[in-house]
C-alpha cells in the first residue's frame, strides 16, 4: 500500500523546492526596493544655527557674530523626515581659533547629517569669529517676578538658590555686569507659594561656568495674615 506524505512534509517540500531561484527573487526585491528608495533623493534648504563649542579654554567670542547659515542637503524618499535643523549641525570650535577676527570656512563635509542625508551646500561658506580673552565673575542672582497673586493675597518674599553663579565671558563685558536675571516666573492668580526651576537670562556673548539654572521659591500668603503679623509686631 503506498504510503501518503503528511501535510507538513508536503508544505516543506514545497519551501525548499526551487529554493535557489527564490532567494534570488528575495534579493533582487529587496535590491529593487533599496534602489527605488535612494533613487528618489529630495532637495532640502534648511536653517541651522551655528553652534560655537571649545569656549571652556581661554577665549571667548565677542559680538557680533553670525548665528544662522543655509544648509542644502539631498535626502533619499526615506531619510527626508528625519532632516530638521536639530539634525543637521554646523559647528565651529573656537578652541581652535586665535584671538581677534578669524575667518572660518564652514565646508559642507564639516556639517553632521542623518544617514542618507548628503550636504551638497553652505551659505555663506564663510563665517567670521572674533575671539577674545575671557575672565569670570561671581555676581548675584535676581529673581524676575511677572505678575500678581490672587485678589487678598501678597508676596510676601523671593528666595533664589543658588543666591549668586559664576559667569564668564569677554572681559569689558563680564567687568559691567553686576547681577544676572532669571527667566521669568510667573504669580499671576496664585493663592500659595511655589518653586520653580528656571534659566538664567543672559546675552550670547556670556555664558555660566558652574551651573544654568537655579530654584527660586515665591512666598505668597493671605493678606490679612500679612496685617496680623504686622500688628503683632508693632504691639511688640
Amino acid at each position: 500500500m503506498a504510503r501518503v506524505a503528511r501535510p507538513d512534509r508536503r508544505m516543506l517540500r514545497a519551501i525548499v523546492r526551487d529554493w535557489q531561484l527564490k532567494l534570488l527573487a528575495l534579493v533582487l526585491a529587496v535590491g529593487l526596493w533599496l534602489f527605488v528608495g535612494t533613487a528618489q533623493r529630495r532637495e532640502i534648504v534648511l536653517a541651522v544655527p551655528i553652534e560655537y563649542v571649545g569656549l571652556e579654554g581661554p577665549f571667548a567670542l565677542d559680538r557680533p557674530r553670525q548665528e544662522t547659515v543655509e544648509v542644502q542637503v539631498q535626502a533619499s524618499r526615506w531619510a527626508a523626515e528625519r532632516v530638521s535643523p536639530t539634525s543637521v549641525r554646523v559647528r565651529i570650535d573656537v578652541a581652535g581659533l586665535r584671538e581677534g577676527d578669524n575667518l572660518v570656512h564652514l565646508l559642507p563635509e564639516s556639517v553632521e547629517a542623518p544617514g542618507g542625508v548628503r550636504v551638497t551646500r553652505v551659505a555663506p561658506a564663510w563665517a567670521t569669529v572674533r575671539v577674545v580673552r575671557a575672565t569670570t565673575k561671581t555676581v548675584p542672582v535676581v529673581a524676575r517676578v511677572l505678575g500678581h497673586p490672587a485678589p487678598t493675597y501678597v508676596l510676601r518674599r523671593v528666595v533664589v538658590q543658588p543666591a549668586t553663579v559664576e559667569i564668564r565671558g569677554p572681559r569689558t563685558t563680564i567687568e559691567e555686569r553686576t547681577a544676572v536675571d532669571t527667566l521669568p516666573v510667573d504669580v499671576s492668580g496664585r493663592r500659595e507659594a511655589l518653586t520653580r526651576t528656571v534659566g538664567l537670562a543672559l546675552p550670547e556673548s556670556i555664558y555660566p561656568v558652574d551651573r544654568r539654572t537655579v530654584e527660586v521659591t515665591v512666598d505668597i500668603r493671605p493678606e490679612e495674615m500679612m496685617q496680623e503679623r504686622s500688628s503683632t509686631g508693632a504691639g511688640r
